[in-house]
């Protein structure tokens, strides 16, 4: 089953996640060289395609974010919060490492969080906040967007939910309508060490 999908995933959105690149990145070279922001505008574009492409592959190999494997949790949640197009205010209490299962969903559910946030939210800002307390990593994604926000609709959030609960934590999104979003999730560290190989 899991070559299958490797199999499936990389003929169909990898290649086309290929050739979107490569696309961009003609399209790139024959902008005019009076319009430098453009021509920088379609790199970023190209680099960001090309990011997702990398976490695809990882994805598909059913690997934990390569970053976590050098620099753990909090590096991963600093280059996150570097790459945003919505300014992030990150706070992390803890430098600790952590299972592989724990940090994966942690480094999910706020890439998910912050992905949603520059694509649905209208925000000008997102905070992330992350810290240990009690044998339990706690972690909060806020923006200050439109809200409105529905957990039970679309992939993302269902599937945090399912990443979340399958280590026996649990997810809560707050949205009303005109106040913004909030994510927390709440990850049990000694739950999470027993299914780390």
């Amino acid at each position: 089953m899991r070559r299958r999908l490797e199999r499936n995933l990389h003929d169909g959105a990898q290649q086309r996640l290929v050739s979107l690149v490569l696309e961009l990145r003609l399209v790139r070279e024959t902008v005019p060289v009076e319009l430098p922001e453009l021509t920088s505008r379609l790199g970023t574009l190209a680099e960001d395609v090309a990011g997702v492409l990398d976490e695809l592959r990882e994805l598909a190999r059913g690997l934990h974010p390569a970053i976590l494997e050098d620099g753990g949790l909090r590096a991963d949640l600093k280059a996150l919060a570097r790459r945003s197009a919505v300014p992030v205010e990150l706070q992390v209490v803890t430098a600790a490492r952590y299972p592989k299962p724990l940090e994966a969903a942690a480094y999910y559910v706020i890439s998910e969080a912050l992905t949603n946030t520059l694509k649905h939210s209208g925000a000008s800002q997102a905070d992330v906040a992350l810290e240990e307390e009690a044998g339990t990593l706690r972690l909060r994604v806020r923006d200050d967007g439109v809200g409105g926000a529905d957990p039970t609709r679309g992939s993302g959030l269902v599937g945090l939910r399912d990443r979340v609960e399958g280590l026996g934590g649990s997810l809560v999104v707050r949205s009303p309508v005109g106040q913004g979003t909030v994510i927390e999730a709440e990850l049990p560290v000694h739950a999470a060490r027993r299914q780390d190989p």
